[in-house]
């Protein structure tokens, strides 16, 4: 199943709630206690005797370990949106890319330690000119309606996508794509215009699942309400507008390696009920007929306290961070963002805004949650420190007069940071603030709406900008922080050649190890040049009802289900 299968928790909120096929038994209530104990008589204790009997408990009966029979069965009701159409490469729309997760799987997923193993490939060779990639696949998978899985079946999918895909994500990726070629039943091989590295991202995104050439063609390319995949679950029924029912696989053999379950997953069916409003779906966990749902953050500290069920954390892919303009003077200086960096405490944020719940700090530009972080990068983060950001603005010439410091000219100094009108950016830009204003730094806040700000930023007319960016990849860098994007998602304006030169690499060079090594190398060098000072990653929580066992999380939090079984 692909990495999204794993029912990133993050996303919950759009994914929606779960429920099991039975509704927790409530313990009895218990008699309450009286208020005070009755007054007894006073008596002479009697002797004791020398020796008393000990009072023997009789040993609580063993459970017996489940077996996997035993964890067979039972079904969990997704709460969500209804989908446009369940053919991937007709829509773009996350509610069906929940139900394709199910059905459709690919040639390669995202491992927990978020490294690339293959899931229809057994294993690929890439060209030393990284423009070709030589897939070896799997022999022991069949479609769900009884046809061959093989390399033909890819070479007719992605071609399928480039004549019809105009709505997909990964289209693009598939056009860069010069020939296909299948030397033998289960070898594939791509060679790309270009060579791209995130092309094994994209090829892990249930929008680039593998149909079944048979299935496509009986219904006459119409596969809209007919998906039929390699995946663990098979379409039982849809009901537009009420509900679409999944059901378990049986023949489902090909598991990932990093899963105990060996065959098919326990859970019988999977049902997605529309139930979009989350009011409705608290409600309903409230009274025991959903057993999870990601909560909003009113109703984190009820319901993650609540022993009916278990809380799981999920991580953003992304940070939220401090920028400054970097084409605008005096913030073109980098030891100016480096001084005014120093007087961030970062803890402070996440203790004071989010209650040391609702996010993590972020040492560096890639957040823990994605693949590129490296703890080594934390070396060259800089850290909350008020004497060194003092000490850099007296050697800059920004001198204390009364209060607050002057700008080498003798003006007042007096940065503006611009963000969003988010209650949440608001309380995170007063408090730095008030962390600029301990070292004499008379910062302004200025709150604006989202379009505005971003209209605003390519005409550097800001100073400091306090915003996020959401991508799952380390290319993020190409959009965030590139020369090429200073008149757009470059919000900070940075243009710096030798950041570019590692932006080219890691996008065109396909060895997983030496392309983290170029990452850490562009998150060291944004690291002291200090465009950016990243803040925090955001957390979500979600609840899961205790009874269902066997879940493990990936990286960002994301619930794998392939385990999981309902405590009977």
């Amino acid at each position: 199943m692909s990495r999204l299968f794993r029912f990133t928790l993050f996303a919950l909120i759009a994914l929606g709630a779960l429920a099991a096929c039975a509704s927790p038994t409530p313990e009895p209530t218990k008699p309450p206690a009286p208020t005070s104990a009755p007054a007894q008589p006073q008596a002479t204790p009697a002797p004791a005797p020398t020796t008393a009997p000990a009072a023997t408990k009789p040993p609580e009966p063993t459970k017996p370990a489940p077996t996997v029979a035993s964890k067979v069965g039972g079904f969990v009701t997704e709460a969500a949106n209804d989908p446009d159409t369940l053919d991937l490469h007709q829509t773009s729309n996350p509610d069906s890319y929940t139900v394709f997760a199910y059905i459709y799987e690919t040639l390669v997923t995202e491992a927990p330690d978020g490294k690339f193993v293959g899931m229809l490939a057994e294993s690929w060779d890439v060209s030393a000119d990284n423009k070709t990639i030589t897939f070896k696949l799997r022999k022991d998978v069949k479609f769900t309606d009884g046809s061959s899985f093989n390399a033909e079946a890819i070479k007719f999918t992605f071609e399928r996508l480039l004549r019809l895909g105009t709505k997909s994500p990964v289209q693009s990726t598939i056009k860069n794509i010069e020939k296909m070629e299948t030397p033998d039943e289960f070898t594939f091989k791509m060679t790309m215009k270009d060579p791209y590295a995130p092309i094994f991202h994209d090829l892990a995104t249930s929008y680039a699942g593998i149909l079944s050439p048979v299935a496509v063609k009986a219904a006459n390319d119409d596969i809209g309400r007919k998906p039929i995949g390699t995946g663990p679950y098979i379409l039982k029924e849809w009901r537009t507008g009420q509900s679409i029912v999944l059901e378990r696989n049986p023949n489902y053999k090909h598991t990932l390696a990093f899963y105990e379950n060996k065959g098919a997953p326990y859970i019988q069916e999977r049902r997605l009920k529309i139930v979009p409003e989350y009011a409705t779906r608290l409600a309903a966990l409230e009274a025991g007929e959903i057993d999870a749902l990601a909560l909003q953050s009113q109703d984190v500290a009820k319901y993650t306290k609540d022993a009916r069920f278990k809380p799981y954390d999920s991580f953003a892919t992304g940070v939220t961070y401090l920028g400054y303009d970097t084409k605008k003077a005096p913030f073109d200086n980098p030891k100016l963002r480096q001084a005014l960096s120093y007087a961030v405490n970062k803890e402070e944020i996440v203790t004071v805004v989010f209650e040391n719940s609702l996010a993590k700090v972020a040492c560096c530009p890639i957040a823990p949650s994605m693949q590129g972080y490296d703890e080594k990068l934390k070396e060259f983060e800089l850290k909350y420190s008020p004497a060194k950001a003092q000490q850099l603005l007296d050697e800059l010439g920004y001198k204390v007069s009364g209060k607050y410091r002057n700008a080498p000219d003798g003006k007042p100094f007096q940065p503006a940071i611009y963000t969003t009108t988010s209650n949440t950016h608001g309380k995170v830009a007063t408090l730095l603030q008030a962390q600029f204003q301990a070292v004499g730094v008379d910062m302004q806040v200025k709150q604006m709406e989202q379009g505005a700000l971003l209209a605003l930023t390519p005409k550097a007319e800001h100073d400091l900008y306090l915003n996020g960016y959401g991508w799952n990849e380390p290319d993020m860098f190409s959009l965030f922080l590139s020369c090429d994007r200073v008149t757009g998602s470059n919000r900070v304006l940075y243009c710096n050649p030798d950041l570019e030169k590692l932006i080219v690499a890691g996008r065109t060079t396909l060895d997983f190890a030496k392309r983290m090594q170029i990452y850490f190398d562009a998150q060291k060098l944004t690291l002291q040049e200090a465009p950016w000072q990243p803040l925090y990653m955001s957390v979500g929580k979600s609840v899961v009802n205790a009874k269902i066992q066997g879940l493990k999380q990936d990286r960002t939090g994301g619930l794998m289900w392939h385990d999981a079984y309902f405590v009977k």
